[in-house]
């Protein structure tokens, strides 16, 4: 007598069954995707080896990872594997295409960011800024070093006044996604503020005064870079007037001079939003401006000269922004020939000070110095280079972001008692 067949039993045996029969069109199906896939990567591998490598990514503003040598070091290392995959990220067939589309992909997703990038109204690209613990620390030391910096200048009677840059998170409020949260962005200048304050740092805080300029809707700052126009950098040279000792030139003794219609900057390389269109670089020009000389100098001695403030021949390379003092070099005299027994500003600076330094040319001898890349041990102590060119003011002008980011200003400290 036969017995009964368990349901259970029977629904296995019922989808084994199915199972064998569609075996072969599976294998079918299989054979068919690991054919295509091989294929996909074949034809990959050979684009990757056939088509020219390519050196620099303008829309990255960086260079891109070149084949890596074989060698029995390098196998064994490790870096070998590395560089090899480095390589083929860099170097990927497309690359750019798929940078945009999972851009894009991010946006429609709801994130309202790529990278760390802000998809604002009006095409502005705008950094999303947190600092970590870390980075909080490299505030507290070099704002350390700023307060003893300080009190050593004062004690020499030279005038020193600290101002800080915003960011363009900061400034451009009116232009960030909508019910996007500014808490954690609003910390860090929160933070700064407080810690000047405990400090009684002599220092200016520049973000009010863009803020309600921008939104009004001036363009104070750029859409697509972390750099402030020359409108913004206007804006700075007024508010700086009454702790340097000068009265500010009027808006209208200046004339607007368009001379890039497609600037896209350091923020667009990030976003990966290939899509956003350029915009103008505009410079505010005066009257004989050209009659300034600009002299970058590296080891004590002047490398070249600009009849101005301006290098028009950036404007042919991937960083535009370099149209202002030739780029952010680490020692720049700026001098007017023609003017007798001008007062001497330092200017110890970051990238925002390059667009600043045509206004202050007018009412002083110009040395700015880059603290990120200035060598105390070729150059000596700052101290002893501003007693040698008996400054009458010195300024620390810093953005934010170079406060939180970089330990350069540990030098000011060095060679003081």
């Amino acid at each position: 007598m036969t017995g009964k067949i368990h349901m259970a039993d029977a629904q296995a045996e019922y989808y084994l069954s199915l199972e064998h029969s569609l075996s072969r069109r599976n294998r079918r199906a299989n054979l068919v995707l690991l054919v295509l896939g091989g294929a996909l990567l074949l034809v990959m591998g050979l684009f990757l080896c056939l088509l020219p490598q390519r050196d620099f990514s303008p829309e990255e503003n960086r260079s891109l990872a070149a084949a890596p040598k074989i060698s029995m070091p390098t196998m064994l290392d490790g870096s070998l594997s590395t560089g090899i995959a480095d390589f083929c990220a860099d170097q990927f067939p497309l690359r750019s295409l798929f940078i945009s589309a999972k851009a894009r992909a991010e946006l429609l997703l709801g994130k309202m960011e790529n990278n760390d990038v802000l998809l604002g109204k009006d095409g502005y690209l705008i950094t999303r800024q947190e600092y970590d613990a870390t980075q909080r620390t490299i505030l507290y030391q070099n704002m350390a070093a700023v307060d003893r910096f300080a009190t050593a200048l004062k004690a020499k009677n030279i005038p020193f006044t600290f101002a800080v840059v915003p960011r363009s998170i900061d400034v451009n409020r009116n232009k960030l996604p909508p019910l996007y949260n500014t808490v954690n962005a609003d910390a860090a200048s929160i933070l700064l503020d407080q810690s000047a304050k405990q400090k009684n740092l002599p220092w200016i805080n520049l973000t009010d005064i863009l803020q309600r300029a921008a939104a009004t809707g001036d363009a104070v700052w750029y859409k697509t870079d972390h750099h402030w126009t020359m409108q913004g950098a206007y804006l700075a040279y007024v508010a700086l007037s009454e702790a340097l000792g000068y009265i500010p030139y009027p808006a209208d003794a200046f004339s607007q001079q368009v001379v890039c219609e497609n600037f896209l900057g350091t923020t667009h390389a990030s976003s990966g939003m290939r899509w956003v269109k350029g915009e103008d670089i505009i410079l505010w020009r005066y009257e004989d401006d050209e009659s300034f000389t600009t002299e970058i100098m590296e080891g004590g001695k002047t490398i070249r000269t600009l009849n101005g403030f301006y290098d028009l021949a950036a404007l042919e390379t991937h960083d535009e922004y370099n149209v202002f003092l030739g780029g952010t070099n680490t020692l720049i005299r700026i001098t007017l020939s023609t003017r007798e027994n001008a007062p001497t500003l330092i200017l110890l600076k970051d990238s925002f000070s390059q667009s600043l330094a045509p206004y202050l040319a007018r009412h002083f001898d110009l040395l700015l110095i880059d603290m990120r890349s200035y060598d105390i041990r070729s150059s000596g102590s700052l101290s002893a280079l501003i007693e040698h060119e008996q400054a009458d003011h010195v300024l620390l002008l810093y953005g934010i972001d170079t406060l939180y980011d970089s330990y350069s200003l540990k030098n000011l400290t060095f060679g003081l008692n």
